[in-house]
């Protein structure tokens, strides 16, 4: 195209000028495309501990460390693990998670005294495991590891009123569930204010859950939200059916409701913060 633009009545100058702007075109182009892609790169090392890393740290620690050592319960065939992200440093851990025997023929200090405190047992040297992993498990061991419980495993008369009156949002469907399912009242009802249970307030098709409460009491519940009621598109199909607040919300608001139709019983304990 160049050429032809000689050939249209431009100088040789104008010609190698515009083969220069084209030259730092492309330069520029390549140069944002490379920049974008270790943008990207980075971005994804930085990011901030998703949801998901507990779930695989505790899937790492059962699956890897169970077998020689415990969380709170005592030494076993190697030590202890709570409050060893408080005992070492987390350069050291991750060194000597991923190869201990490299640390130890080092002449590391720390990492011979335990080789020789736990009988020369040679722990596996993890090295596929990137640190990105590592790091997971010991932040996860940082929040109490094994020792956290999931939200919807609060007993709900622990409620504060607010989480109780999400949990009737929910139930009604005046908050979407994250799944995108149908609200409980689709297909339940329940009585609200202590009066006939059999004046229901929602939908038919399934059980009154008025009563459902003191009937299943507070694990069976947490147990059982865990699941669909019966097979229906989305929830069937969804990761999860219901969200762990959102199990902990609609448990503590069918206590709500239980509560109110005992006699001479208080109703749930608010405890508002």
């Amino acid at each position: 195209m160049l050429d032809q633009g000689a050939k249209k009545g431009r100088s040789p100058n104008e010609n190698e000028w515009l083969r220069r702007i084209a030259r730092v075109a492309i330069g520029c182009s390549r140069a944002l495309a490379v920049s974008a892609a270790m943008f990207a790169l980075v971005s994804s090392f930085a990011s901030p501990a998703r949801a998901g890393d507990a779930a695989e740290a505790s899937k790492i620690f059962n699956q890897r460390c169970t077998a020689c050592h415990t969380y709170g319960k005592g030494v076993k065939v190697g030590p202890d693990l709570k409050g060893v992200t408080e005992r070492r440093t987390r350069p050291w851990l991750l060194k000597f998670i991923r190869s201990s025997q490299t640390v130890i023929e080092s002449g590391d200090p720390t990492a011979k005294q335990l080789f020789q405190d736990f009988k020369s047992q040679r722990m596996p040297d993890w090295s596929d495991l990137s640190e990105e992993q590592v790091t997971s498990v010991l932040d996860w061991f940082a929040k109490a590891g094994p020792d956290e419980k999931p939200i919807d495993a609060r007993n709900a008369e622990t409620a504060t009123a607010s989480e109780i009156e999400r949990g009737r949002s929910l139930f009604y469907g005046g908050a979407p569930l994250t799944s995108g399912g149908l609200a409980c009242v689709s297909c339940h009802g329940v009585h609200e204010g202590g009066g006939d249970p059999d004046e229901l307030k929602g939908g038919t098709l399934g059980p009154n859950l008025t009563t459902a409460y003191t009937r299943y009491q507070d694990r069976a519940l947490t147990l059982f939200f865990k699941h669909p009621c019966f097979r229906r598109q989305p929830d069937s199909t969804a990761a999860a059916y219901l969200t762990p607040k959102e199990s902990f919300a609609l448990k503590a608001y069918l206590r709500e409701i239980a509560m109110a139709q005992l006699p001479s019983t208080p109703s749930a304990k608010r405890n508002e913060p």
